[in-house]
């Protein structure tokens, strides 16, 4: 029986694609306006939200014991299951949600739990695209993937959006939740047909030391800890200005996170091929050039302004994030002297930890900067949009960072928009030349790769 489609090489990329599909319900769920929404049922305010926006960085944490799980129980697929059932500790809300006297608390150790299942999932999942998914094809297939997860996700979160603005609280809520425990037990069921490849054991010290001694790596992972922590200072406070202070319908926000996804699922399949053709760090710096704008955007989320905010927001998060998303996966493996899931536990774990502090740390900031707005003439200005443009500043700033780290090749981004342009015109691809090498940066010192 061939379980190869159109756009797949084999069982695994297909089955890995129909779980990352379903998986996209828990996505919606937790990581968009949807989570805010409930959230803020549940009584949640600037500082609360922001500690609970800290949960999904800070556990990555304990990915670096996912790798001692790994070296006892080498099933990786019945390990993702296991810790992806972690989902469904989110029914234990539904009771709670017909109550007059909801605790913010039993909403945040609930969201905590499943986090912590999902720190360990998510090592798990990359080191089986390590294991399944061969290193020059990696970039094309993620790309297919993410354009494939994408579009379920718009769906989902217009599903999501419509129940919310059209069913009365708290039945919406539990709609919601129900239909994205059953897409996250279909996610589970997709990782039955896996086949898998086992790997060698070398000790988990050994791994660690390994790690810790790969210093551009580190240099890597230390990035993204600067990353995480500026971005999670801001990022759970744009919807809550949507939804607090501007009051926009649910369907309205949606309508820009459809926007952002059909753009995202045609960059995901562009980015992926310019990853893999002109490198993985080529593509990560163009992203963050381009989201590093969009805080700045939100100065016009006002009740005059925030159409256009919401479409420039829309079209620059879609081609941006693609990038970013799918860049944070490919080059850690590039970069990593072996395939040991050590090398993604500690990238995750570091960037975990910046995201942790960034949200509590942006908690009380975003209640100081919430607590305040101005005119300037007829335009007004909430004071968490200067928040907004102080997030943009501190973005750029971070940047640097990941252009001092080695790769096997890198463009200027003049070069690879150029070729962006050129694939959008439906031109071909300009290929690095051997004689023609001047806009390439090869790495400064050459690493026994595993690949």
């Amino acid at each position: 029986m061939k379980y190869t489609l159109k756009f797949h090489k084999n069982k695994n990329e297909l089955f890995l694609t129909v779980e990352g599909v379903f998986s996209s319900f828990y996505l919606v769920l937790t990581q968009t306006a949807i989570f805010t929404a409930i959230a803020l049922y549940f009584g949640l305010d600037e500082v609360w939200l922001g500690f609970a926006a800290s949960f999904p960085m800070a556990f990555q944490m304990f990915q670096l014991f996912a790798p001692a799980v790994i070296e006892k129980i080498p099933s990786k697929k019945f390990l993702l299951g296991f810790f992806n059932s972690g989902r469904f500790l989110w029914l234990i809300l539904l009771p709670f949600l017909f109550s007059e006297h909801r605790s913010p608390k039993l909403f945040i150790l609930v969201f905590a739990m499943s986090q912590i299942f999902a720190a360990f999932a998510g090592n798990i999942w990359v080191s089986m695209i390590s294991d399944a998914i061969e290193p020059d094809r990696r970039g094309k297939y993620l790309g297919l993937r993410n354009f494939f997860v994408s579009l379920a996700t718009l769906s989902v979160f217009y599903l999501f959006s419509v129940i919310n603005d059209g069913v009365k609280k708290p039945y919406s809520f539990l709609l919601i939740i129900i239909i994205t425990m059953v897409g996250s037990f279909i996610s589970i069921l997709s990782l039955v047909p896996l086949e898998e490849r086992r790997s060698s054991r070398t000790g988990i010290m050994n791994d660690l030391k390994l790690v810790l001694s790969d210093k551009n790596f580190i240099k890597l992972s230390k990035a993204y800890f600067v990353w995480n922590f500026v971005v999670l200072m801001a990022a759970p406070f744009f919807p809550y200005h949507q939804l607090h202070n501007l009051r926009l319908p649910m369907t309205y926000i949606s309508y820009a996170s459809i926007t952002a996804s059909l753009l995202s699922m045609v960059f995901y399949t562009l980015w992926g091929r310019l990853s893999d053709e002109f490198g993985h760090k080529s593509v990560l710096i163009a992203g963050l050039s381009i989201v590093s704008i969009t805080p700045a955007i939100w100065i016009l989320m006002n009740e005059r302004d925030w159409i256009l905010a919401l479409v420039l927001d829309a079209v620059l998060s879609g081609v941006g994030w693609a990038a970013v998303n799918l860049a944070f996966i490919t080059l850690p493996m590039e970069t990593a002297s072996s395939n040991s899931p050590m090398y993604f536990a500690v990238f995750s774990a570091l960037g975990g930890l910046g995201g942790m502090l960034g949200s509590i740390l942006g908690g009380p900031i975003a209640r100081f900067f919430n607590s305040f707005d101005f005119y300037l003439e007829s335009f007004h200005v909430y004071g968490i949009q200067v928040f907004f443009i102080i997030q943009s500043i501190l973005r750029y700033s971070a940047i640097p960072l990941f252009a001092k780290i080695s790769s096997r090749k890198y463009v200027s981004l003049p070069t690879l928009f150029t070729n962006v342009l050129s694939v959008l015109s439906g031109r071909h691809v300009v290929r690095i030349q051997e004689g023609n090498r001047s806009d390439v940066i090869i790495g400064r010192k050459r690493v026994n790769r595993w690949w």
